[in-house]
């Protein structure tokens, strides 16, 4: 199995929340996310910052939270931290909290790929992503704000079912993350 890492930024200005700590039916969105990779994955680990490490280990209590200590250095940064703190793994699926438009089906066709991939559905590109030895060792030699498209080179994946438009960012964007939810059966 693959390992996951989690890319739990602070509260964004627009929205003024933390976004992995949005609520979401009866939980929250990062606890959505993590139970929704969690068959697929024999690792779980979630890097975000340190005013949100105690609230996010909270929400999310059977996964291992660490604190990314220079989050504004990038977000390529920030999965570098999430790569060391696994140990280097030879695959991880890397899941951004606000882009979660994805199903249990799109990680499992991205596992059967087995390479570094990208799921696509008509035509976008989304999340989560697959990256593969040669991929993580790219991400490891950046610097942390190096974009990660120029960093690897992705196969894409045609998947079924997916909302990559669905980016949570604003307070409009919360209702269109309730009805996504409510459409998968979560």
């Amino acid at each position: 199995m693959v390992a996951a890492i989690i890319l739990a930024a602070g509260a964004s200005q627009r929205l003024g929340q933390p976004k992995a700590l949005i609520p979401l039916a009866d939980s929250t969105l990062i606890a959505m996310v993590t139970q929704q990779i969690r068959p697929h994955c024999s690792d779980i680990i979630i890097v975000t910052r340190n005013e949100l490490l105690v609230d996010i280990m909270l929400a999310a209590p059977d996964t291992r939270v660490i604190a990314n200590p220079h989050p504004e250095k990038g977000r390529t940064g920030t999965l570098q931290v999430g790569l060391l703190a696994l140990e280097i793994p030879s695959s991880v699926l890397v899941v951004p909290i606000d882009r979660p438009g994805f199903t249990s089906e799109v990680v499992q066709s991205l596992l059967e790929n087995g390479e570094c991939a990208r799921p696509v559905h008509k035509g976008r590109g989304g999340h989560p992503i697959l990256l593969d030895s040669n991929a993580i060792e790219s991400v490891l030699a950046a610097e942390p704000d190096d974009p990660l498209r120029e960093l690897c080179s992705f196969r894409d994946v045609k998947v079924m079912s997916a909302d990559f438009s669905l980016n949570v960012d604003t307070p409009e964007d919360l209702a269109i993350l309730e009805e996504w939810y409510s459409s998968q059966g979560t």
